[in-house]
């Protein structure tokens, strides 16, 4: 492992000395030395997982780049001496020894296993208004059903955390949401919802503003329209909170929107990529321009084929004009693009060049209900696939699965899918 040798100058003697006597592979063998030079071999359960709750997830392989670049070191051990950090994949290491476990390997997957999904982004309450079509300017008409106009919870954001926590279940990952609660009656409704479907708020603040909205036109053919009001979904401080800034650096993956101010989304990103966490960035909401600094940051970026359009410039009617945009962003320093596609499914164009298609999977039930949140479902399961770090093509058919099954059922939370119901509808074709 690169993380564990960078923790010992390659001249060693001890590592060779360590690697013969216990007949470790070199990975085992740096962990051993790490935790003995330390005098730390003795660790008692608690304080090998205080260490490991400290400090592994900074150095793990699999999650974060390691830079020891100026870390602390143990003063006992003088200028060759381990970091701290190293010394927590020891202490995690040497706890598997005994079970014939790949020490590093062990040490990696602590890191990665309790690392929670990230959303900072929007909540709205949304309203939704059935119509049979638009008005004309001047003209009155009536809703298409006389009881249409409730509230029901959503927003970019909220949707994509619902979606995370649901498609977690089971699996011991926490789901956690950072957005600007309101100062109205949907406020008390609306973090109801978001702790009724398991997600950790605690770093939530409160707006001295009502609760932001969403005013969404529904066709007959499921089609939408949107209007958003912004209330407290604009009303971020100008500086991160510490809360903030400790859970961007402790995650596994942090999904981000564009209903909420750009500067937000800049501070969180510019954390998530010094940390090595991956940002997944949806284009949807405001329409804004993107600094080249945000772009480059972003593991992936989602737009649909209309928004690609407007990034790029350049048409995206077709598959090759699709990649020929995507392609064009990449040259900006735009790592990974995952287009969706509506009907049509998606297309992820990677940063090396592959490019991977994604049919649509079958709604169930065959009828297309309410096309609201489909996308934000499909980006939240796609990104919870990728952080269980399964193979890209399997992300996304996952993620075809999540969205099918949204756009079969009314509203945006409500309709959000289980992991259980996504599985099956893989596996058998229905629910």
């Amino acid at each position: 492992s690169h993380s564990a040798r960078a923790a010992i100058p390659s001249r060693c003697r001890a590592l060779r000395s360590t690697q013969q006597m216990l007949r470790l592979p070199t990975s085992g063998a740096v962990a051993a030395l790490v935790a003995a030079k330390g005098g730390r071999a003795g660790f008692t359960a608690a304080a090998q997982s205080a260490w490991v709750g400290q400090s592994v997830r900074a150095v793990c392989a699999g999650c974060a780049p390691v830079t020891f670049a100026g870390r602390p070191r143990d003063s006992s051990q003088g200028s060759g001496g381990c970091t701290l950090a190293a010394a927590a994949v020891a202490a995690a290491a040497l706890a598997a020894l005994g079970s014939g476990r790949d020490v590093v390997g062990a040490a990696r997957c602590e890191g990665r296993e309790n690392r929670p999904v990230l959303v900072v982004g929007s909540l709205n309450a949304d309203i939704i208004i059935e119509i049979n079509r638009f008005p004309k300017q001047g003209e009155t008409l009536n809703t298409r059903t006389a009881d249409t106009g409730i509230m029901v919870p959503g927003g970019k954001g909220a949707n994509q955390a619902v979606a995370a926590a649901r498609l977690s279940t089971g699996t011991g990952r926490e789901a956690q949401f950072v957005c600007q609660l309101g100062n109205d009656a949907h406020a008390n409704t609306l973090e109801k919802v978001l702790l009724d479907n398991g997600l950790n708020i605690s770093a939530c603040g409160h707006a001295d503003k009502p609760s932001g909205q969403a005013f969404i036109f529904l066709e007959a053919n499921g089609s939408n329209s949107i209007l958003i009001v912004g209330g407290s979904n604009v009303a971020w401080p100008k500086a991160l909170s510490p809360e903030l800034v400790g859970l961007v650096r402790g995650a596994s993956a942090v999904l981000l929107q564009r209903e909420i101010p750009e500067y937000v989304n800049e501070a969180v990103a510019e954390i998530a990529e010094k940390a090595g966490v991956p940002v997944v960035l949806d284009v949807g909401g405001e329409e804004r321009p993107f600094a080249d600094s945000l772009l480059q940051r972003l593991t992936y970026i989602c737009p649909n084929e209309t928004e690609l359009e407007r990034l790029s410039g350049q048409p995206t009617s077709t598959e090759a004009q699709i990649v020929a945009a995507a392609k064009k962003l990449q040259v900006k320093g735009v790592k990974n693009l995952l287009v969706t596609l509506g009907g049509d499914g998606a297309i992820l164009i990677e940063e090396s060049g592959k490019v991977t298609r994604q049919s649509a999977c079958a709604v169930p039930g065959g009828k297309i209900v309410d096309t609201t949140g489909a996308g934000d479902c499909f980006r939240a399961a796609f990104t919870v696939a990728l952080v269980e770090g399964r193979p890209l093509h399997e992300c996304l058919r996952f993620a075809s699965a999540a969205g099918a099954i949204t756009v079969s059922r009314m509203g945006a939370i409500p309709s959000l899918p289980t992991r259980e119901e996504c599985h099956k509808l893989l596996e058998h074709g229905r629910l």
